[in-house]
């Protein structure tokens, strides 16, 4: 008899302390930042190419000068909707080089640009150390074939540069 009480009491006093809330604060839902790239309006055309060679290289600048002082976890993404159009042909490989911050002119990521056609799509670049200036340079990844990727970035395509997640 001793047993089953002594058994009860302890079961729940374990139970009420496990029950009991830790900390009286209420849980806030964390959310992103979300800075777009530099431009003077929407949208923004990109158009990477090069013909074979590689001759005639055109690649695009990225600049975002918007992210705060102090902000942290800064990553490179981009989003399309589904079925949002991209002009692709030959070598769409693309390199994301670093122009700006302790990294200039190395490789940051490599990317295939692509839209489902029946849902939204999201490619992460990386992620770096968030400085309030942070410039990319896009260009074609093969070093001698010919190749093309073209779109429009809008607010609701394209790169975007996430931060204080």
């Amino acid at each position: 008899m001793q047993y089953l009480t002594l058994a009860a009491a302890l079961l729940s006093t374990s139970l009420l302390a496990t029950a009991a809330p830790t900390s009286s604060a209420p849980l806030e839902r964390r959310a992103c930042s979300v800075a777009y790239p530099q431009s003077i309006g929407f949208p923004i055309n990109y158009d990477i190419h090069q013909d074979a060679g590689p001759t005639n290289v055109v690649t695009n600048a990225l600049t975002f000068s918007n992210i705060p002082a102090g902000s942290y976890g800064c990553q490179l993404e981009v989003n399309f909707p589904a079925a949002y159009p991209i002009t692709k042909s030959g070598n769409s490989l693309l390199n994301v080089y670093a122009e700006s911050g302790s990294n200039k002119g190395s490789l940051f990521g490599t990317v295939q640009l692509a839209s489902s056609p029946v849902a939204p799509t999201k490619f992460v670049i990386n992620s770096a150390t968030c400085d309030t200036l942070m410039s990319y340079k896009l260009a074609i990844a093969s070093d001698s074939q010919a190749g093309r990727v073209a779109f429009a970035d809008t607010k609701d395509a394209g790169f975007t540069m996430t931060y204080n997640c």
